[in-house]
C-alpha cells in the first residue's frame, strides 16, 4: 500500500497553502529513472562516440561536439533526477507553474527522444525512454491535479 502524506507548506512564489494528499513514490521512481538514464547513458557513450560519424562533423572538433555533447546530454539526465527528487520531497513544488512547465519539457524531451531512437531501430533505448517518460507523466500529473 502506497504511504500517503498530507502536505500543508507554504509556497513562497504563490503565497498559498496548498494541501496535496498523494504518495511521492511515483515522483521518487521517476526521480531514480532519471538517474539510471544518467548511468546508462553515460556507459553509452563510449560506444556511440566511438562511431566514425562523431569524428566526422564538418568543421568541428568531434572531440567537442560529439563527445562532450554527448556527456552533456548524461549530465542533463542527472540534473533531471534530481528535479525530480526535489518534487518528490515535496510535491506542492508542481503546484507552480514554472516547475509544471519544467516538468512538462522534460516529459517532451522523454516522448521525442523514445520516438527517435524507435524510428531509427534502436529499440531498447526507445522502450527505456517511453517508459521513463510515462512513469514521469503520472507521477507529475498526479501531483498537479
Amino acid at each position: 500500500t502506497p504511504q500517503l502524506t498530507t502536505l500543508k507548506t507554504f509556497h513562497p512564489t504563490t503565497n498559498y497553502i496548498p494541501t496535496l494528499t498523494m504518495s511521492p513514490t511515483l515522483l521518487q521512481a521517476s526521480a531514480a529513472s532519471f538517474v539510471l538514464l544518467s548511468i546508462g547513458h553515460t556507459i553509452k557513450g563510449r560506444q556511440w562516440t566511438a562511431d566514425p560519424r562523431f569524428k566526422a562533423i564538418t568543421g568541428t572538433n568531434s572531440w567537442t561536439c560529439g563527445t562532450l555533447g554527448w556527456y552533456q546530454g548524461s549530465g542533463f539526465f542527472l540534473l533531471t533526477g534530481l528535479l525530480h527528487w526535489q518534487w518528490a520531497r515535496d510535491p506542492s513544488l508542481l503546484q507552480d507553474p514554472l516547475n509544471k512547465a519544467m516538468a512538462g519539457i522534460a516529459n517532451i524531451l522523454l516522448w521525442a527522444s523514445s520516438v527517435w531512437y524507435a524510428k531509427y531501430g534502436i529499440k531498447d533505448t526507445a522502450i527505456v525512454l517511453g517508459i521513463s517518460a510515462a512513469l514521469q507523466a503520472f507521477g507529475v500529473g498526479k501531483a498537479c491535479l
